[in-house]
């Protein structure tokens, strides 16, 4: 028994030292090679990637800083990203390539983005128009100020500016003069051109006054489009008062982006403004001004329509 069970056991040793399974392959600690290239068309941006590995490349994501644009499982690997006007200079995207050991090799490229803005849709009489309010009797100015229309709304088929309004008391003190919603337009019927000022900008602010311009066109005063007609001061009753002559000239069509703007063009139109009141004073529309009630009850329904 011995003797056989030596012969046995010197196999068995030789075996082991030997090896007895496929040897196992090293561990793929390689990351893929990545290249990438960025080229704007219009507001495409179009991204091609080149990957490579010394195994093989699973995917490809493009990313625009941390955020994913898209995944290419199989080459070529592209993507498109979309740009406007609002990413206009230097953009930076990157392509990460990954293998199926999950190393992962990446390469980036910069692009400065150029998309020019669409063209700036105006509202109707959008811009700051200064304004005056005189007494048809005494041609003496009642109250002038700054008026912003900055929006529009349709009424009946119609177009009507929206914005607001505020007098000189108003301008140089705040909270102490008068201030509120301003509407310009058709408001009574197409073919008009009228005006209302309200006191305050809620659905059931009362009227501070209302017109119609002399021959319901603007015309043009000083190189500026111009506002000149009649009208008439509410009365504490929301009725046709006191009658007025009203000029509001246009000093800019422009929306100003701060007070300081606003009230340097304020400033700029306010002595256009009562020059062209004067020239209200002596049209020809002064000797038939009235009250006009339709206009009351127009102007109020437009700004609840409105609100």
């Amino acid at each position: 028994m011995k003797t056989l069970l030596l012969p046995i056991l010197s196999i068995s040793l030789l075996l082991a030292a030997c090896g007895s399974g496929t040897p196992q392959p090293a561990a793929d600690i390689t990351a893929p090679a990545v290249g990438l290239n960025a080229s704007q068309s219009g507001t495409s941006v179009n991204l091609l990637a080149t990957a490579t590995d010394n195994v093989k490349v699973t995917k490809v994501e493009f990313y625009r800083g941390s955020t994913l644009i898209s995944t290419d499982d199989s080459a070529p690997y592209a993507a498109i990203a979309t740009v406007s006007a609002a990413d206009n200079g230097n953009v930076t995207y990157t392509a990460r390539a990954f293998d199926a050991a999950g190393n992962v090799g990446q390469g980036s490229k910069t692009i400065t983005v150029s998309v020019t803005p669409p063209p700036a849709t105006k509202k109707l009489y959008q811009g700051v128009w200064s304004w005056a309010i005189g007494d048809l009797a005494s041609r003496a100015v009642i109250d002038s100020g700054v008026t912003v229309f900055a929006d529009e709304f349709a009424s009946e088929g119609r177009t009507i500016a929206f914005g607001v309004y505020a007098n000189q008391t108003e301008l140089a003190a705040e909270g102490t003069g008068k201030f509120g919603a301003a509407l310009m337009g058709p408001v009574v019927q197409a073919g008009n051109l009228d005006v209302g000022f309200f006191l305050g900008t809620d659905e059931n602010a009362g009227i501070f006054f209302i017109g119609q311009d002399s021959d319901n066109t603007l015309g043009v005063f000083q190189g500026k489009a111009a506002f000149e007609g009649t009208g008439n001061i509410a009365t504490a009753t929301n009725e046709a008062g006191q009658a007025v002559a009203i000029a509001l000239v246009q000093v800019s069509d422009t929306v100003p982006t701060s007070a300081a703007a606003r009230d340097g063009l304020n400033m700029q139109g306010k002595r256009m403004a009562a020059q062209a009141l004067q020239a209200a004073f002596v049209s020809p529309a002064q000797a038939t001004a009235k009250a006009n009630p339709a206009l009351f009850r127009a102007m109020q329904q437009k700004l609840q329509l409105n609100r």
